[in-house]
């Protein structure tokens, strides 16, 4: 049984906080303790706060909230 969890896009900033994560000046998400080290998703690519769809399960893979990257998640 997988476990789904849907959020609205007011929680976007707890949800990274909860992941030791923040947002930098231009928006992107970066490692609260390294915010020079900007989050990739799982093709290599820098996310910002507004694409943020989700998490992996077990991992710190980044999903962007667009058709195409759920394809491309999907598929890997």
């Amino acid at each position: 049984m997988e476990t789904e969890i849907v959020f609205d896009k007011s929680v976007r900033k707890n949800i990274l906080n909860l992941l030791d994560k923040d947002i930098n000046d231009d928006s992107l998400i970066v490692e609260k303790d390294n915010p020079k080290q900007k989050v990739l998703t799982f093709d290599g690519q820098e996310i910002s706060i507004e694409e943020f769809g989700g998490v992996k399960k077990g991992s710190e893979v980044f999903i962007k909230n667009n058709l195409v990257s759920l394809i491309k998640f999907s598929k890997s």
